[in-house]
């Protein structure tokens, strides 16, 4: 996810579907929804490659690039909360969010184990346990997302004013590395349907400068190729 300004979200509308919060003039971390989205679909896709692997069907190489990339991006959206995001709310409301954070934890946890059996794939089982673990993965993950859309989102929005909102937003994307935008931007787009597609271009037109988003639409186009692209750029002509 990319993030110029501080306080720019606060007017995106997303249509409300499972998993998915609606927003209407809504406060600037309901942005998580495309972060969110992207993370929940690829380790998704992790997990389902990680079973091929495991019954023989998949390709082992292909799943630790998946596995490297997936995590990396989880791991900077889970450090950019630990930086921003947690401790504003522990200043105010201690306690709130320590459960959230924890989650962060066991999910490190997994990751840890994962790459454990990532060195040992010839040993009897390993393949198994991988995708296990690369199923509660998944699972955890998507529900502590589900968490926080549904719970610290709007308890946040409630106790800190736009401003504050903002800083916090500002704050967890500058954890994200500048290497992790040019891939980062488009493989968020290939994890998002055409609605949300399109309520993250306008968002991101509305707050970078006409540069970079140039650069970043161009990189998108080439991922998603001319027929996904073509109602994306409708959009922000």
């Amino acid at each position: 996810m990319i993030v110029t300004v501080m306080d720019y979200w606060n007017y995106i509308a997303y249509v409300e579907k499972p998993g998915i919060f609606q927003l209407f003039m809504a406060g600037p971390l309901r942005a998580l929804v495309f972060i969110h989205t992207a993370l929940r679909n690829e380790l998704n896709e992790l997990a389902e490659d990680a079973r091929l692997v495991a019954n023989g069907s998949g390709d082992l190489t292909a799943l630790k690039e998946r596995f490297d990339w997936a995590t990396y991006a989880l791991h900077y959206h889970a450090a950019g909360e630990d930086a921003a995001l947690f401790p504003a709310v522990e200043a105010k409301h201690p306690g709130v969010a320590m459960t959230f954070d924890d989650d962060h934890r066991t999910d490190d946890e997994l990751v840890a184990s994962m790459e454990d059996f990532f060195t040992k794939t010839d040993e009897d089982g390993a393949l198994e346990t991988l995708a296990q673990l690369a199923e509660r993965l998944a699972d955890r993950a998507s529900l502590h997302m589900d968490k926080e859309e549904r719970l610290l989102v709007p308890f946040v929005e409630e106790h800190f004013n736009m401003e504050e909102q903002g800083a916090i937003l500002g704050g967890m994307m500058q954890v994200f590395p500048p290497e992790f935008m040019v891939k980062g931007v488009p493989w968020v787009f290939s994890h998002l349907d055409n609605g949300l597609q399109i309520s993250y271009a306008t968002a991101l037109k509305a707050a970078m400068p006409p540069e970079p988003f140039a650069m970043h639409m161009s990189n998108v186009e080439q991922r998603l190729g001319p027929d996904a692209w073509a109602p994306i750029a409708a959009a922000i002509a």
